[in-house]
């Protein structure tokens, strides 16, 4: 019977870690980004992710320098109609940067999440947040958590293609006005709400069916 070298062994060490995958389950909240100026003259977002540091204006122009950069290189997030970007989350995938915005036309407001790939620079898809009061979205392995007002939905972080969406939440009482960020607990997903009434919704995170609705903390 022949015996497996050291060398061999540690070279079937290295090949099933590299086919295990890693960090399958992390978790990573979106920060928000501190605008810059008043909400109805040239505000500005500047934040830094990965040693970039970008810089997005109120009308969705934005811009990337670092070291890796001799010159500024130049991006643009879809308005699809409105006037400006008045709340901002960011947060990392892999190399890539995930984007929640809201933006508003002056009489409603509505939000977008995006992929961004920094290197290109260039999008890899948008998705829209069909709400306003977009809350700070939860990143759990392949997927993206994310709220607006009366608003959950789960997004695939591959395709940017919704896996399930929540927009009927009147049964569960008044308004939902804005969310905090979700709380992840077991096979399901928790979402707090924002403000004094600290109420939340408990939802099943493979079929979005809610278990618990309207509860206190």
């Amino acid at each position: 019977m022949k015996i497996a070298t050291p060398l061999l062994l540690i070279c079937l060490t290295l090949v099933t870690q590299a086919q295990t995958p890693t960090d399958s389950l992390a978790q990573r909240g979106f920060a928000e980004v501190e605008r810059i100026g008043e909400a109805n003259a040239r505000a500005f977002f500047v934040f830094t992710v990965g040693g970039r540091q970008y810089t997005v204006r109120h009308d969705g122009r934005g811009e990337i320098t670092g070291p890796i950069f001799n010159k500024l290189r130049n991006f643009f997030l879809r308005l699809d109609g409105a006037a400006r970007v008045d709340r901002l989350y960011s947060a990392e995938a892999g190399n890539d940067l995930l984007l929640a915005y809201q933006v508003t036309n002056g009489r409603s407001g509505w939000g977008y999440i995006a992929r961004f790939d920094p290197s290109a620079p260039a999008f890899r898809w948008f998705a829209s947040i069909p709400s306003m009061n977009v809350g700070p979205g939860l990143i759990e392995g392949n997927y993206v958590y994310v709220t607006g007002q009366d608003f959950l939905g789960k997004l695939d972080l591959q395709t940017g293609k919704y896996v399930w969406q929540q927009t009927d939440l009147k049964e569960y009482g008044p308004v939902f006005a804005q969310f905090a960020l979700p709380e992840i607990n077991g096979a399901t997903v928790v979402f707090p709400e924002a403000g004094a009434r600290a109420r939340t919704l408990e939802v099943d995170k493979a079929t979005g069916r809610i278990l618990k609705g309207a509860s206190s903390h």
